[in-house]
Parts: C-alpha cells; structure tokens; sequence
C-alpha cells in the first residue's frame, strides 16, 4: 500500500501556509507548489494521495490542472479536493465535472478542512486495501488453478488407461463410474482453466486503442455459432460507436457475454440474440438480449460472483466464472455490467462504458 502524503497547491503563500499548519497535525507528509506547472511536476516525482488544489491560480488554473491529472490512468486513485470561495456553487460544479472528489471553502475552517481531507484519506485508503485484496485474490486464482491442473490431467490419464486395460464395456456399473471420473476431471479442469483466465484479467496490462465493438460482436457471434451448425439463431447488431479500450480483453468480454447466449438459448427453436446502444452525457451503454431461460432477478447479484450458478450442470454446462470475467474486464476499463431476466423469458446483459472512451468517429466508414 502506498503511504499517505498530501499535496497543497496555491498561489498565494499565506493560503499555503495556512493549510500546512492545519493539516500538520494529522502527521502525513505534505508538500506544496505554487502553481499548476509546478504541481503537476511534483505529481510525477511522487505520486500524492490527496491534492488540495485552489481553483483560481495564474496561468494554469484549478480545472486544467485536475485534468491533466485525469488523463493520466497511473494518477486514477489521487484524490482531488478542490479549494473555492465560500459561494462559487459554479466553481464547485465545473469542479466535480474536471474529476474532483470533493472541495473545501476558503478562508478555511480549520475543523470543515481535517474533516474533508480525512474522508478522503479514508477512501483511499479503503482503494489502496481493495487492490491489495484483488492483487492477492489473482494471485490465489492463478496458483490454485495451475498447481490443479497437473495432477487432474494425471487423473484422467489413469482413469483412461483404466478404461482400456479393464474389460468395463462387460461390466455397466464400471462403464459408468468410469464415465462419471472423466466428466468430473473435465469439469474441475474446465474450472482451473476459468480460473487462470480469471487471474489473467486482473494481471494483464491495458493497451487502449480503437475497437469497433459491432464487429468483434458479430465475428465472436458467427466464431461460437459455428460450432452448433444444427441450430437456427437469429443475430441482430446495432450500430456501435468506436471505443478507446483493450481488443484482447473486449473479445475475451464478447466470448464470455455470447457463450452464455448461446447456451441459455438451447431449447429455443431459434435463438434470438440482439445487441443495442444508447449514448447520453454519461457515456455508452450496451445491451445484449437473448431470449433463452432467463433466470430470477431476486438472484441477479450472485451471477457475479465466483463458481456461483443459477442452473443446474444437468440443464446448463459451464463453471460459474464468465460473468466474474466481464466484471473485471468492464471495472478494468471503469465501466460497470448489470443483468437482468424473467425466468422462461431471456436476459439481457448490460454493459456501460464512460464517456472518455469514446472516439469521435462512428464505427463503419461510409
């Protein structure tokens, strides 16, 4: 967990002095510039945890220099508390929007300010602890699930070698405990598996650049389709605007979000999976519907965790862990996922992605 250190920027020396004096005692390094330039300089020699920034400098001003702390994805958890006059509700609003957490009024009072940059502390604190939990619970994924794959790929080899060296087929009830060893090894490697891809998520590194989403969907869609040329589906993709995001991780979030369509689907006689968007201040929010089992809503908060199923394994196949995947893909690109259904009567996945990962370009050239 990184230490906690504070960052007072200001142009004015008095106000400086006055905010490092209140906040000496809550015993955190604190350092200070003058002005934007400055600050931002001190940021990349150390990354603060708290930035109390006053709105209202020479040249560089509050709102650009929040922004430029925005842009970059190693300065996400700093926390920026904006110092403003008393009733500038203008500045306070243009604040929230440039990215800030919270703002403090000016002249300060000494117990309003501890109070606020202790909250934030708190919070980033409880983040810091968060990703440490994450970093851990990856790490648990990917060692647990490789050190379980040898000696299950043993197991399964032995109980083949079984098959062919014991006369089974003469015998049923060996037949099918036989049978029933190699589907168990298959389903715990199938799970080992799920769970590497899991840790995967959380440990690779983000390469954002253009992706145009409507195709990744209709070329995952026609991939997984294609492996069940019995079946009749009905595939609808709207219009999608171009994302800055992670085309490895979008297309490991498309497999995971179209094999559960697929699968949910089965028992319809032609499945139906439809994709659509709609775009507002907050940014992009896509849907994919299907018309399959569906499932109760009551239940909608455990598809994302963990192993956890809402069928069982004699109906659906499958491992519990595609939905947990596209909540880390999606909380990777700060985003989020909702789901909802009726049971008999589909579901539909919901993805939203913030408005900066949009590209200013629709995704099909004229």
């Amino acid at each position: 967990m990184n230490p906690i250190n504070i960052l007072i920027v200001d142009d004015v020396p008095e106000h400086l002095q006055n905010a490092g004096t209140i906040l000496k005692e809550l015993g955190y390094p604190i350092r200070v510039a003058l002005n934007g330039r400055d600050a931002l300089r001190l940021i990349k020699r150390q990354r603060p945890s708290i930035v109390l920034l006053d709105v209202s400098m020479e040249g560089m001003d509050g709102f650009q220099v929040c922004r430029a702390i925005r842009t970059k994805k190693e300065y996400e958890d700093i926390s920026v508390v904006f110092v403003t006059a008393s009733d500038d509700e203008q500045s306070i609003q243009e604040g929230f929007l440039a990215g800030g957490q919270d703002y403090v009024s000016k002249p300060f009072r000494p117990l309003e300010l501890l109070a606020r940059v202790k909250n934030q502390i708190r919070i980033v604190s409880q983040s810091e602890g968060l990703k440490d939990a994450y970093h851990e619970l990856d790490q648990f994924c990917h060692n647990i699930s490789h050190d379980l794959k040898s000696p299950l790929l043993v197991l399964r080899q032995l109980a083949a070698m079984l098959t062919d060296t014991c006369p089974v087929r003469e015998n049923s009830e060996a037949a099918v405990i036989a049978g029933l060893l190699d589907e168990k090894c298959e389903q715990l490697l199938k799970m080992a598996e799920r769970l590497l891809e899991l840790s995967r998520t959380g440990q690779v590194e983000s390469h954002m650049q253009p992706v145009d989403l409507a195709e990744l969907f209709l070329n995952t869609c026609e991939e997984l389709t294609g492996l069940e040329p019995g079946r009749k589906f009905l595939i609808s993709v709207k219009e999608i605007p171009v994302l800055n995001a992670d085309p490895a991780l979008m297309k490991l979030l498309a497999q995971n979000i179209f094999s559960n369509a697929i699968k949910f689907t089965r028992r319809r006689e032609t499945a139906e999976i439809t994709v659509s968007c709609t775009e507002d201040a907050s940014g992009l929010t896509v849907t994919v519907k299907d018309n399959g089992a569906g499932f109760d809503q009551a239940n909608a908060g455990k598809l994302f965790q963990v192993f956890s199923r809402l069928h069982d394994t004699s109906q659906f196949e499958g491992t519990g862990v595609g939905l947990t995947i596209v909540e880390r893909i999606m909380r990777t690109h700060e985003g989020s996922v909702s789901i909802s259904g009726e049971p008999d009567r589909g579901a539909a996945v919901t993805l939203h992605f913030p408005r900066k990962l949009l590209c200013c370009r629709t995704h099909r050239e004229p």
